[in-house]
């Protein structure tokens, strides 16, 4: 008998392992970017829970143009300078600047 945590780890292999299939997939590193941008999605409904969609429809491209100028300022800066973040992580960064990739698409299409 599996552990829920268990149980959990192989659905999630089993679904990256689908969407990989679906999607005819040829590469092995694929099933990293599929991990990846899955946890992109969590972290993407998670915060929308807390932002609600007022917060980006309000500015549109512009106002996520400016959330992307800010996360690209803030790498540049900590990459350049080596250092270590006081708050959130360089790669919290990386997966902020992700999420807002998906949410300009969204708003091109006019489903914002």
């Amino acid at each position: 008998m599996n552990t829920p945590e268990e149980d959990k780890k192989v659905e999630h292999d089993r679904l990256r392992a689908n969407i990989h299939k679906f999607l005819e997939c040829t590469e092995d590193h694929t099933f990293e970017i599929i991990d990846i941008l899955l946890d992109d999605i969590k972290l993407f409904d998670q915060k929308q829970r807390d932002y609600g969609r007022l917060n980006i429809s309000k500015f549109g491209q512009i106002g996520v143009l400016v959330r992307v100028s800010d996360k690209v300022e803030r790498l540049t800066n900590l990459i350049q300078s080596d250092r270590v973040p006081n708050n959130e992580s360089v790669e919290d960064s990386w997966q902020d600047l992700s999420v807002y990739g998906a949410i300009a698409r969204v708003i091109n299409k006019g489903s914002w």
